[in-house]
């Protein structure tokens, strides 16, 4: 049996709350579908800054982090917000990062890039049925203002504006409305489909990353 254990640093909390069920979701099923023999994936630990890194660099602080966690992982996911731009912002935010961490350890672990087109909430938008569940509502995607398709949800300028959108206009309660949308972000990581989000480039390609990251690690042949 392997043991897959998950890390993940991103820019902020609400990203964790999303990504890391999200992230250990696709783990199972890639290992599931794929491993080469039975895969106990961890739940992603989420990495803190540290304080010992002062103004480091950012590759800097996530290789602290790393260190830190010791041997609690073999996949870190990197995130950054693309801004528009994904290329370069992996080039800037992540990159560096990937290589310190492939340098620092030796194939005994790995980083893997997640870069969302612009930001992680246009992933959170990509299945209605589980806002709907999550929301507790029956309104349609159209009502909800959501992107028709995957080519749309990546080309919206604001995503975090639309899930924000999709949330209000099923009138949730006072107290409900005043917290927002961040914390059911963890039930939206929870429920999201797989197959709908591999529609969208972004995702695919991080998928793809990750998978040539675990046949590296001797998990996938």
């Amino acid at each position: 049996m392997h043991y897959l254990g998950l890390a993940l640093y991103a820019e902020g909390p609400t990203d964790y709350y999303f990504l890391c069920p999200l992230l250990r979701r696709l783990c199972e099923d890639i290992c599931a579908q794929e491993a080469n023999q039975s895969v106990e994936v961890t739940d992603v630990l989420p990495l803190d800054h540290p304080v010992t890194s002062g103004e480091a660099s950012r590759e800097i602080r996530i290789r602290d982090a790393a260190r830190l966690a010791g041997g609690a992982w073999r996949i870190i996911f990197v995130h950054a917000d693309g801004s528009g731009d994904p290329g370069r912002m992996r080039e800037q935010l992540a990159q560096p990062a990937l290589d310190l961490l492939r340098q620092e350890f030796q194939g005994k672990g790995l980083g893997v890039a997640v870069i969302p087109v612009r930001e992680t909430e246009a992933w959170a938008i990509a299945d209605g049925d589980a806002l709907r569940r999550v929301f507790g509502t029956t309104i349609i995607d159209k009502d909800m203002g959501l992107p028709r398709t995957a080519k749309a949800l990546e080309s919206d300028a604001d995503p975090k504006a639309t899930l924000d959108n999709a949330f209000s206009v099923t009138l949730p309660p006072g107290r409900h409305r005043r917290q927002g949308v961040s914390p059911l972000l963890n039930a939206l990581g929870e429920q999201a489909s797989l197959q709908r989000l591999r529609d969208l480039v972004a995702f695919a390609s991080m998928e793809t990353e990750l998978k040539q990251a675990l046949k590296q690690l001797h998990v996938l042949d």
